[in-house]
């Protein structure tokens, strides 16, 4: 997909990126990257006890960070995303070791900025897994590109 220009929005669009699976792998590296070292993350007898968990599980921020890297694999923002400007998340469900997931997207609403070359998209982002379930929920707003990003306003006419 190529990158959506500001006017390429449209409020209700959904848009829906490809789907990843989550590996120990990603876990383990996320967790020691960023000094996540507790029993949740690093001991996998703690989270199989069955007042936990029922195996490993990923960090919220790295399912976070996955939604949105699945937003930049899709090709989204591709050339056209200039700042990510809000996240708002909420967890609804762990997301475990072998889970795959994708994020769904809702455009909520778009405004121009007064530069009139760039504009604030607003999504809701759904992060379902394999079984259909909402695992986390995100609202974002995005600075983005115009078809007539960079232009002086004589070249704008």
């Amino acid at each position: 997909m190529e990158g959506l220009y500001f006017e390429d929005y449209t409020e209700g669009q959904r848009i829906e990126t490809p789907r990843r699976t989550v590996t120990d792998y990603d876990i383990s590296t996320f967790v020691n990257l960023c000094g996540f070292l507790t029993p949740t993350f690093i001991d996998l007898e703690y989270v199989s006890r069955p007042e936990h968990y029922s195996g490993r599980i990923a960090p919220g921020l790295l399912t976070l960070s996955l939604a949105e890297g699945l937003i930049l694999s899709a090709g989204v923002t591709r050339g056209t995303g200039l700042a990510l400007l809000e996240l708002t998340p909420t967890w609804k469900a762990p997301v475990y070791s072998g889970d795959t997931i994708k994020t769904e997207i809702l455009v909520v609403s778009k405004k121009m900025t007064s530069r009139g070359d760039r504009g604030v998209v607003r999504t809701e982002n759904n992060v379902v897994n394999s079984r259909g379930e909402i695992v986390a929920t995100y609202m974002s707003a995005r600075m983005i590109k115009s078809r007539t990003f960079g232009q002086s306003p004589e070249e704008k006419n």
